[in-house]
């Protein structure tokens, strides 16, 4: 887990000093080694040019010196932030053909890979990952991301030249201007609490969508021509008839060989740990399978506070009750005060506004894990996977919800849906009982305070996931597929990554390596959700079965903070001072509309509480925005 940037064809030459100062910037990505790389305009090394790469190294195979990128020879150059899992079976395919190595890294195995199939070797890959491969001879480049969307990879075409990196603020940083706000991405983050794919706040910045790759020429860079992402897997092309069934018997197997495959490493490795089936479930594989040979570490999160989401003491308890010495417990207590702290440096890291809130604990505890391991392994992507939110449900049976878990389904709702009092509930409505089931996956994210943005909806946006999704429309289980492209990739793995990069900590997801997420992809949705369990069925009935102390009963909970709580006394100040008029015009958001939310919020009206969260947010990131400096000639 690294950070790179690059910058081709730039309008005047660079020298070192303005590449090192960018790459400082995001040093957190990669403590352990950094190289920078200028090429003149035949793209050979040089002291000052027009091209540049920079490589912040996380060390995690290899630590020695020789596996330093930028990885290059006298024809190629490769830049890879990740981990390719299956590295030692291309390796060994390669070693067969003649191929030698001097490296035992998977940095080394994607470069010949890479030498010998170009852009066929993505089909071969199983791992988390961004790349940019460069022939300097045929003056050609290949930038690519991972086929779920776990590494993150932005760029920007301004003028002739092609910006990419790691994190967007680097984007902006070698760009010769900074791009406006863009207007329909704060409405869909509003809407969505993540900005979808291929879209950032920024105008003209884009992220490159999983599963895509982008191609050129430096003769396409001078010429002006239009480069086109495309892609390489993608989710609804596999989707296919779901038939036959499957047992915990031939789920096991599975996320075992996936944990074979992400437990190397040359660096000590931990696990986060919530008293959910996920990382329960990996925990007790772990437990079983690969104790034996080593200790492993989990990370927990408590509170000092009561609240229904702390989830330590069941975790600590499930982890204890294997009697396994190999399996140690580390709990890290937070309160108002603490994540105050991290909130007032969020967007050093975060890199766009961002409405989940558990980006906070995400990085907290990547804190913690980061003292004892430089390698966790996190449960994300099961939900997706496995049918494992009860929006889900929501989606599937609609109805209307009201508080204390009261509801009533779309017949009778439709019949009370006249008789509810105040626009609030009206709007509550008709967004949980929206008829279009695409439709429905995106009002089931939308505050019915914030119901005037349908006048523009999300779904009528330049959205990557857009692209086919209706087609799946009618499928029983279209919302997890429709998730996998939008809030798995956007939100869940976009908030990992920046939370646990900021620790310098490298996160691996077991549940979204290539085989597992193919296997949950062809399983019917009645081994998912069934009359024994709603969500997750197999996963439960697995870790029944290799943790019978477990109890599969108890009710999700959700990593989360009381913000209704910390938002209205420990953080009122932050939130006062910064949502301010000047600050909603230059989001192009009507002060007249937002700030009496904001009043209403602390006047004690809870329904603006994350409406609240969302513009404290917004003014976080625009903080940080009016500070960056773009590109300068020297």
């Amino acid at each position: 887990m690294c950070g790179f940037g690059g910058l081709l064809n730039n309008g005047f030459p660079l020298v070192t000093r303005q590449v090192r100062e960018i790459a400082n910037r995001v040093s957190f990505r990669g403590p352990d080694s950094q190289r920078i790389s200028i090429y003149d305009d035949n793209l050979q090394s040089s002291e000052s040019g027009r091209n540049a790469l920079f490589f912040n190294r996380l060390a995690i195979l290899d630590l020695d010196k020789r596996s330093d990128q930028p990885f290059e020879n006298v024809r190629y150059t490769l830049m890879f932030n990740g981990e390719i899992y299956n590295y030692q079976e291309i390796k060994a395919e390669l070693r067969k053909e003649g191929q030698e190595f001097h490296t035992s890294s998977d940095t080394e195995v994607l470069f010949y890979a890479l030498e010998k199939w170009s852009e066929k070797a993505l089909d071969r890959l199983n791992g988390m990952f961004a790349f940019c491969w460069i022939d300097r001879k045929d003056r050609r480049f290949l930038i690519a991301r991972d086929r779920m969307g776990i590494k993150p990879l932005y760029y920007r075409r301004a003028g002739q030249m092609l910006a990419f990196a790691s994190e967007m603020d680097t984007v902006l940083h070698l760009s010769p201007d900074l791009p406006r706000i863009d207007p329909a991405s704060v409405h869909n983050f509003l809407w969505t609490q993540f900005i979808p794919a291929p879209q950032t706040i920024l105008e003209g910045v884009y992220k490159l969508p999983p599963g895509h790759c982008l191609s050129g020429s430096w003769e396409d860079l001078s010429t002006g021509s239009s480069l086109h992402p495309t892609a390489y897997w993608d989710a609804y092309s596999k989707v296919q008839p779901q038939h036959g069934s499957s047992t915990p018997d031939e789920l096991e197997p599975v996320l075992v060989d996936s944990l074979a495959r992400q437990l190397v490493a040359d660096v000590p490795l931990g696990l986060f740990l919530s008293s959910g089936v996920d990382s329960s479930l990996l925990a007790a594989l772990v437990h079983k399978h690969f104790s034996s040979s080593q200790q492993f570490n989990f990370f927990t999160v408590a509170f000092t506070e009561a609240t229904a989401s702390d989830e330590s003491r069941e975790a600590i308890r499930f982890i204890r009750g294997f009697n396994n010495p190999a399996l140690v417990s580390h709990t890290l207590t937070v309160d108002s005060r603490l994540i105050g702290k991290y909130l007032d440096n969020l967007y050093c890291f975060f890199d766009e506004p961002f409405g989940d809130q558990t980006s906070l604990l995400n990085w907290v505890i990547s804190q913690k894990a980061k003292e004892f391991v430089t390698v966790a392994l996190s449960g994300d992507g099961a939900d997706e996977l496995f049918w494992g939110y009860p929006r889900y449900e929501q989606w599937k049976n609609p109805s209307l919800r009201f508080p204390y878990r009261l509801s009533f389904s779309r017949k009778y709702a439709s019949l009370l849906k006249g008789l509810l009092p105040g626009k609030f509930w009206r709007a509550k409505a008709s967004l949980e009982l929206e008829e279009n089931a695409l439709h429905r996956h995106f009002t089931l994210f939308l505050s019915p305070v914030l119901k005037d943005l349908s006048r523009a909806p999300v779904w009528d946006q330049q959205i990557w996931a857009m692209e086919g999704a209706a087609n799946l429309s009618k499928r029983e289980d279209a919302v997890a597929w429709w998730d996998l492209k939008t809030y798995l990739a956007d939100a869940m793995l976009h908030k990992v990554d920046r939370a646990s990069m900021a620790a310098s900590l490298e996160v691996r997801v077991p549940y979204l390596d290539n085989v597992v997420v193919d296997y949950a992809l062809s399983l019917p949705l009645h081994e998912k959700s069934n009359t024994d369990f709603t969500y997750k069925s197999i996963l439960k009935k697995l870790l029944s079965r290799i943790a019978p102390h477990y109890d599969t009963g108890r009710p999700k909970k959700g990593f989360n903070f009381p913000l209704d709580k910390w938002l209205r006394f420990g953080w009122r100040d932050r939130v006062l001072s910064l949502v301010s008029k000047d600050m909603l015009g230059e989001m192009s958001l009507d002060d007249r509309t937002y700030l009496p939310m904001v009043e209403r919020y602390y006047a004690g009206d809870r329904k603006y509480c994350i409406v609240v969260w969302y513009l404290l947010n917004l003014a976080l990131w625009h903080q940080k925005y009016k500070k960056i400096e773009p590109l300068h000639q020297l």
